[in-house]
């Protein structure tokens, strides 16, 4: 009999949102890794209402450098897509169980909220106060002041 590698049969994928900032540490034997919490809300339909179900909190740990270096970007709040390479549950401090899963792949999903792109334009309502003590119309007052003595009373 040859000894053949196992084949994987299935994905599994996991959407979860992060939650908190990630942490860095170094094992006892001085492996790099950077893990952070994901939090996965699901739900489902009951005569056409959504009913939410209790989240499921995942912990990622990252021993890939490619991988730590996009953990230590991600903000709370941000949609994540893992692809799970190993599932390891254990007990944590508080009695909590907890999944600790070993990515294959992360990939941080688009936000569905605009990113600010530039400060707000004032409406034409506003009031602005000159350097000099003015009330003036917002629409009225430019956006670049280019005479040197206004900027410096600014």
């Amino acid at each position: 009999m040859s000894q053949e590698p196992l084949k994987q049969i299935f994905t599994s994928l996991i959407q979860g949102t992060v939650r908190g900032r990630c942490e860095q540490g170094h094992t006892t034997s001085g492996r790099a890794f950077v893990k952070f919490r994901i939090v996965h809300r699901t739900g489902y339909r009951k005569d056409g209402q959504w009913v939410s179900t209790a989240p499921m909190e995942f912990e990622v740990t990252c021993w890939d450098e490619q991988q730590m270096l996009l953990a230590r970007s991600l903000r709370p709040g941000t949609e994540v897509l893992v692809t799970v390479k190993k599932f390891f549950p254990y007990v944590d401090q508080s009695d909590e169980p907890i999944i600790n899963i070993t990515p294959a792949d992360i990939v941080a999903l688009p936000s569905s909220t605009p990113a600010p792109s530039a400060p707000r334009r004032q409406r034409s309502g506003d009031l602005v106060v000159s350097p000099h003590g003015e009330k003036i119309a917002a629409a009225a007052w430019p956006d670049a002041v280019i005479d040197p003595q206004l900027v410096h009373h600014r």
